[in-house]
């Protein structure tokens, strides 16, 4: 790593606290609760940046979970534009695509920083390139290697849309990889499941209940933690949707999503028994 390189300054002069981190959300803080530390990068979803990060996210990114949590309360008080948490996410992802290497030496830095913390105290630990985002390990390179090759020994996964990215888990022993449901890519998701991968599937009740089955898959719950890589192959990992702020109207009436990503009891492909 370049030795001028100063973590504190490169982060002051970029006007963001972090470049990625363990606890900033709900899912990352419940997998510490389940024993493992998770480095979590959230980017700017879809072309909010002014670069497209998730190219299959046509049926997704208008409810994208970029909207929840913290930074739901931040888009209702502010307005898209003027979250906070938007607007970090934003220089983050630019910083990627202007200013590769200096990104990945903060990548590089964080990783080792909080891998050292979770062995300190115990915990394992584990790495999550895309929490808001879908761009290949490969593409986070330094120095001539990717950044799974980089830190082998580390273990990495994801979630992806992009059916291009099955082969990456043959090619890497350190990534694990779970495929989204999408409502119009059934096709391939089962022949995902046939070859032993695990196919999210986001579903919505008001009893928040999961499904036994779906497309004839046992339906594992996938709330608890984030750590997919622990779970049956040949699942489906069962998610509660989680409201954003694209479903709220001006006058704060609920608009429920409609392009199928997420999946009513209704859905014929549901198994209750």
């Amino acid at each position: 790593m370049n030795k001028n390189f100063s973590y504190t300054r490169a982060l002051r002069e970029l006007g963001i606290a972090y470049l990625g981190n363990h606890s900033q959300s709900m899912k990352m803080r419940l997998s510490k609760e389940n024993g493992t530390i998770t480095y979590c990068l959230y980017l700017a979803p879809a072309n909010m940046s002014g670069y497209e990060v998730c190219p299959c996210s046509q049926f997704c990114r208008k409810f994208c979970l970029n909207g929840s949590g913290h930074n739901k309360s931040d888009i209702l008080a502010r307005g898209v534009e003027g979250s906070r948490i938007n607007n970090a996410r934003i220089k983050r992802t630019r910083l990627f695509f202007e200013n590769k290497e200096l990104f990945m030496q903060l990548l590089i830095h964080e990783i080792k920083r909080t891998r050292k913390y979770a062995e300190e105290h115990g915990f394992g630990f584990s790495v999550r390139l895309n929490g808001t985002s879908d761009l290949s390990p490969e593409d986070f390179v330094y120095e001539g290697k990717n950044i799974l090759q980089i830190f082998s020994d580390v273990q990495f996964y994801d979630y992806t849309k992009v059916p291009a990215r099955f082969d990456l888990i043959k090619k890497y022993p350190n990534y694990d990889l779970t495929f989204s449901y999408n409502g119009h890519n059934v096709n391939t998701c089962k022949r995902f499941l046939a070859q032993g991968g695990k196919v999210a599937v986001v579903f919505s009740n008001e009893e928040n209940m999961l499904p036994l089955t779906f497309m004839g898959y046992p339906v594992w719950d996938a709330n608890t933690y984030d750590m997919r890589y622990l779970d049956p192959a040949g699942h489906i990992m069962g998610l509660h949707y989680h409201k954003t702020a694209a479903n709220y109207d001006k006058d704060g009436n609920y608009i429920a999503p409609e392009d199928g990503f997420v999946v009513a009891d209704t859905n014929p492909l549901v198994g209750w028994y």
